[in-house]
Order: C-alpha cells, then structure tokens, then sequence
C-alpha cells in the first residue's frame, strides 16, 4: 500500500487486504500514536486506581466476548499490535477502557434536504492530547466493502462511510448497567463494513456487550437510526420526519432508567447540562432549516458556540485541570448520495473541511 501522506494537515493511511494486513499497515503508519495512546491510558487508569499489569490482567475477562463477535477484528488486533511492536493485550487495553466522550450528531434526508442528498454530520469532542491521534483511514478489506474512516490511533474507529452508502456515528451515553461484556468500542469495524442497515443494527446491539453507545446510523435510501443501548436494553429511534439530532443522554423515555449522567442517578444536572444545550440548540438550528439543509448549513450548525465553550463547536474549558479538558477534535459531514466525507481536523470554527470521495 501507498505511505501514509497528509492532505491539509490530515494524516491518511491507505489500507487493503485481509485483517491481518490491515492491522500491520495501520501499526506500522501509527506507530508513534499507538506509544502515545497507550502512556496516556497508563496515567488515565493510574489515576483510577488501576496500575497497568491489573489493567492487562482484566481484559483476559473480555476477549472471549472479542473473539466470539468479531474474530476478523481480533485478527486485525493482533496484526496492529504486530506493526506497532506492542503486545495485543495492551491495544485491548485501549479499546476495552470505556472513555466517556462528547459529541453532537445530526442526520437529514431527502424530505429536508436542499437537494434531495442524505446527510450524516458529528463532531468529536474528546482530549486535546487526541486531535494528535486523529486521522483518516482509507480502506479496501478483501472480499469486503470499501470504507473511509475518521479514527483514534488507526485502531478506534469512530466514524465511518462505506460503498454499500452507509455511514455510522456514536454518541458517549452514561449507562448504570454497566458489566463485563463485549468492549463498545470494538464494534465499529463491524459498522464500518457491515453491507445493509439491519446488519448494521445487529452489530450496534451484540447480546453480551459490555456497555454501549448511541449508535447512529444512515443509508443513502434516506433510512436513519438511533440506536440507544445500555448493556442490558436499547430503543430505536427513527427519522419519522426526515431528520434526527442527537447528543450523549437517552431521549427514549423507556431508557432514562438507565441514565447514569443525570435524572435517575444523580437526581441533578451536574455534569450533563452541556449535553442538554447542545441537543436543544442542534435541533433548533437543524428545525430552521427543514428544506433548505445542505453540507454547508450542517458545517455552520457545527460551528455554532452558544453556551461556549460546552457548545456544538466544544472549546477548552479553563476552570478545569488542563488535563481534563477537552474540545472538538475533528468534525465530518457524510454525504450518502454521493459517498463522499467532509472531514475537519480540530474545531471547526477555525478548521477547513477536506473532500474524500469514496472511489
């Protein structure tokens, strides 16, 4: 495969073949990021309490969950781990620590839509240390669909488009059933290349699954799904009127039982209002333009910086450690009808969107 090469400051790995493959290209191109990932999650779970040969020892308790969802994935581990000379139970480490991110999601069909097109935008709000680790990977697996993907390290895929003109996304939910179970993370490479919508669907909602997102999905026959899932239930939500908007709590009211952020738990907002204003403000904004939505209204949507710095577009905030805040890292626009990936590395407010067009 080609080396890894940047387009406007965005790194992207071109990968194909057979998991194994794959894995290696991407250990070998993200060698330095996976070494960074992993000092990181060293201080992270130290802090927790958790020292890293505890850490190592507990995914031993996940990896018969791995090996029976997905053993392509476990296979791609292991040949990541290979290129990037770590051991893969310290990548599992990565991919089974349940880090609690922010992110705001809309999706639009052809009944609001300028053109008719079907869109899926998100922004990922994480560490300020992560935009660092962020890049696109450009895929072609053998026998499979090809794929573009927005991803931590190479190895956390979190959003994704592929040639059967389906996208996902996740939003970070706080469920309070959390166990030992299939890790949430190591079901995107599934979503990545699954070939229909209820695929799709299965591999949000696994049996045994450890924890879950809000997984969002979008076709580009204009069908869109939100997936509200805690361990032990889900909701499906559906684009009735042509559009959906979503962040990090439940809005099924069946699920808010399993609301850990705020409601049931903590009987307050503490922590969680960002998660409420940014939801509101989405489906305002997104509301306003029913019929006349396009890539560029949905960019100016992610730019929006009302309750700053908790807003769409998420900024540091200085009242905290500065090891803990956190920002939008990457932004993205998928258009389904045309298969091609608005990608913005770091805030969009100041960043530029950069085309891929999924050949």
């Amino acid at each position: 495969m080609a080396k890894p090469r940047k387009i406007a400051g965005i790194k992207v790995v071109d990968v194909a073949g057979s998991p194994s493959s794959i894995g290696r290209t991407l250990g070998r191109s993200c060698k330095g990021m996976a070494s960074t990932m992993l000092a990181e999650a060293r201080v992270a779970l130290d802090k927790k309490g958790v020292k890293w040969p505890a850490a190592i020892e507990l995914t031993k308790h996940y990896r018969p969950y791995c090996e029976e969802y997905d053993p392509d994935f476990v296979e791609m581990v292991e040949g990541y781990a290979d290129g990037s000379g770590v051991t893969p139970e310290e990548i599992l480490v990565l991919i089974c620590m349940d880090e609690k991110g922010f992110c705001t999601d809309i999706a639009a069909n052809g009944l609001v839509t300028e053109d008719g097109s079907v869109l899926h935008a998100h922004t990922e709000d994480w560490s300020e240390a992560s935009q660092k680790s962020t890049l696109v990977v450009r895929g072609r697996p053998k026998g499979g669909l090809s794929f573009l993907a927005a991803t931590h390290g190479g190895i956390e895929f979190i959003a994704g488009i592929n040639s059967a003109g389906l996208s996902f996304t996740g939003n970070s939910l706080y469920p309070n059933d959390e166990r030992v179970g299939l890790p949430k993370k190591f079901q995107a490479w599934r979503l990545v290349t699954s070939k229909s919508i209820s695929d799709a669907m299965e591999a949000a909602l696994p049996p045994h699954r450890g924890s879950s997102y809000n997984v969002n999905l979008c076709h580009k026959s204009g069908e869109m799904y939100c997936l509200e899932g805690s361990a032990t239930s889900h909701a499906v939500l559906y684009a009735t009127n042509g559009y959906l908007v979503h962040t990090n709590h439940y809005l099924d009211p069946g699920m808010q039982r399993f609301e850990a952020c705020f409601g049931t738990e903590t009987k307050s907002l503490a922590g969680a209002s960002g998660t409420v204003v940014r939801y509101h403000r989405a489906l305002r904004l997104t509301r306003n333009s029913l019929g006349h939505i396009t890539k560029d209204s949905l960019k100016a949507i992610l730019t929006d910086h009302v309750n700053r710095p908790r807003s769409i577009c998420n900024h540091p905030d200085m009242r905290v450690p500065k090891n803990e805040r956190g920002k939008t890292v990457f932004a993205v626009v998928f258009d389904l009808s045309s298969l091609k990936m608005d990608f913005c590395l770091g805030n969009p407010c100041s960043g530029r969107f950069v085309e891929f067009e999924l050949s």
